[in-house]
């Protein structure tokens, strides 16, 4: 007898695994890979359509409103390598700092291109010196050396990105170890050493109120020292 509805669901959602945040990883378009190639690596895997099995759990089709949860859906079943990875919102950023323009070509998409795999090398070279996310969660002192690594490789590769001051650059190390651009973890980092790690970059030592246990506020971006 063929399964129902529910059991075709089933089926897939069994196959699912937990998407571990590992740090910064390259978008899928400058690996030479798109959406679609995802979509048929969940086709081949499930035997089901990924836009079929989205309308059956009652998901927008993704690209579309909440799109991203659905993509999250379809990420969790393909195998890790099959996954597709989005342009995140600290490097679309940084992409626009360097290359001076809001506007993807392919004239500059070696540019971003590199600027993708530079952030990934970073990440690279941090977990092999300090030891992954998850290994040194608990570890405040490798966390905050980590962040002083990452922040200073960042800085010293692209000024233009630096310039926009700590906090942006902050964020985009943030990004890499603990794998969202938020400020996650500011609060694990006690103010004396956070306080050490700006004068270590030559920023002021302005602390946000993350690092005091308070809330942070959009305002609060440290400025270079001069400014």
């Amino acid at each position: 007898m063929a399964d129902t509805l529910l059991e075709k669901i089933n089926k897939i959602k069994s196959m699912e695994t937990p998407i571990v945040e590992e740090g910064f990883k390259s978008p899928s378009v400058y690996k030479g890979k798109s959406l679609e190639d995802t979509t048929k690596a969940f086709q081949t895997k499930t035997g089901t359509p990924a836009h079929e099995y989205l309308m059956n759990r009652g998901r927008p089709l993704i690209g579309k409103t909440g799109g991203e949860k659905s993509l999250e859906l379809i990420n969790k079943v393909v195998d890790p390598v099959d996954r597709f990875e989005k342009i995140g919102g600290g490097l679309r950023e940084a992409e626009e700092i360097v290359t001076g323009t809001s506007i993807k070509s392919m004239k500059n998409k070696p540019i971003r291109r590199g600027i993708s795999e530079f952030f990934e090398s970073v990440q690279s070279k941090a977990d092999d010196v300090f030891g992954a996310a998850q290994d040194i969660a608990g570890d405040i002192a490798k966390q905050e050396d980590k962040l002083k690594f990452i922040t200073k490789e960042i800085a010293e590769k692209f000024p233009s990105v630096a310039a926009k001051g700590i906090d942006f650059v902050k964020r985009i190390g943030f990004a890499m170890l603990f794998g969202g651009p938020s400020m996650i973890g500011a609060d694990l980092i006690p103010e004396p050493i956070m306080k050490d790690m700006m004068r270590d970059l030559g920023m002021t030592q302005e602390v946000p109120e993350a690092a005091k246990g308070g809330m942070m506020n959009i305002n609060d971006i440290t400025r270079p020292v001069g400014v």
